[in-house]
């Protein structure tokens, strides 16, 4: 018996559509999207499902069952998932452009943050900015400029 797992941001088991590029899902968030569509967001840069309910009040359980998807999220809600977007773009920089890694990252604590998960600092401004800060700092540690 052979196990198949889908890994986040890719096409499901019973979708035959491919993931859509980073770039153009993080430029969608730019708009009123379905909740369904940010928790795809949110799981492909890897957000708890906890932070998910936390930052758009869409129940993660209630979307798995297929109920409250098609609910759309006012641009407004978005702005959280847009910084920890570009957060997770640069973090995709440094890790040469391998989302396992860049959601590994993300969600390991890091001591320069108080031991806070840089997916978790980036939902504020300030925090975005520290972790924004710390990707920089790393970058210049091993020559990349991004």
């Amino acid at each position: 018996m052979t196990s198949t797992s889908v890994q986040p941001g890719s096409a499901s088991a019973g979708s035959q559509q491919p993931a859509i590029p980073f770039e153009e899902a993080l430029n969608r968030l730019s708009s009123a999207v379905t909740a369904k569509e940010l928790f795809r967001f949110s799981t492909r840069i890897g957000m708890s499902p906890e932070q998910f309910e936390r930052l758009s009040g869409a129940s993660p359980h209630r979307l798995r069952r297929g109920r409250g998807s098609d609910e759309v999220i006012p641009q407004e809600k978005n702005e959280p998932f847009l910084r920890c977007g570009r957060v997770f773009k640069r973090v995709l920089a440094l890790c040469n452009k391998d989302e396992n890694a860049a959601r590994q990252w993300l969600n390991a604590s890091a001591p320069m943050l108080k031991n806070k998960k840089p997916i978790e600092a980036a939902e504020t401004n300030a925090g975005a900015k520290n972790v924004d800060n710390l990707i920089t700092q790393l970058a210049k540690a091993v020559g990349l400029s991004i």
